[in-house]
């Protein structure tokens, strides 16, 4: 079994002191890891880690991460400042393939698309997934920042080329899909794949109306995924407090 934390939409800021929205992220995160696990076998970061794209804030990121994880992988959401991760993270490409396990690879996917709110992949990349898709020999998760099925149905909310990543997820070795961005937790089942939505360590929001997102109050939080060999997984939230 492999146990992989998945963390998602931080909205650090460069004073930890700072409140965003009637709420204080860094104090948010780290009463997040405080609930964790001493430590698992992968954490993965899905996106808008810094609400203002500075290196304070990824430094701040690391720190409070650091020691959590045998691997750890951050990737960027609309509010990141890619060009600032890669100073601090090092780089990262499009896509990336990780080996975490004998029987389960990570597909890390970069779905930030600048200037805007929702996600897009490159025709590039996606056509580079296929490809690695065509050829793994293990179980996948495909981790990104929006959400290809999303509980929000305001085109801000997702990725917008989604069918181009449907046609070539299914019927194939993708077990999982994780994504952050709505701040909502949720989990469907759709043609064999589990599409599973990260809650956030800052805030929970609830979609529809208008505006067509409302802060729910709920405690900030992350997810906690059992890994098993057979390509099943075992998902829990773990909440602050």
């Amino acid at each position: 079994m492999v146990l992989l934390a998945q963390l998602s939409d931080t909205h650090l800021l460069a004073d930890p002191t700072a409140p965003l929205w009637g709420h204080n992220t860094t104090r948010s995160l780290a009463a997040v890891i405080e609930v964790l696990p001493p430590r698992v076998d992968v954490m993965v970061v899905t996106g808008d880690i810094a609400e203002d794209g500075t290196d304070a804030a990824y430094r701040r990121a690391l720190a409070l991460t650091a020691g959590r994880a045998q691997q750890r992988y951050f990737l960027a959401g609309n509010h990141d400042d890619p060009n600032v991760m890669r100073m601090i993270f090092g780089p990262a490409p499009p896509l990336r393939m990780v080996r975490v396990a004998d029987r389960w690879t990570l597909a890390l996917v970069d779905s930030h698309w600048a200037g805007h709110e929702a996600g897009r992949l490159t025709d590039e990349t996606v056509a580079q997934l296929r490809v690695e898709l065509a050829r793994v020999q293990t179980h996948v998760i495909v981790c990104l920042h929006h959400p290809p099925i999303s509980p929000c149905d305001n085109p801000a909310c997702g990725l917008t080329d989604s069918d181009a990543l449907h046609e070539i997820i299914h019927a194939g070795p993708v077990r999982l899909v994780l994504s952050g961005h709505v701040h909502q937790q949720f989990d469907r089942m759709v043609d064999g794949v589990r599409f599973v939505g990260a809650p956030s360590t800052f805030r929970q929001l609830r979609h529809g109306g208008d505006p067509h997102y409302t802060d729910t109050h709920e405690a900030p939080a992350a997810q906690l995924l059992e890994l098993l060999d057979d390509g099943d997984v075992n998902c829990r939230v773990i909440r602050a407090g």
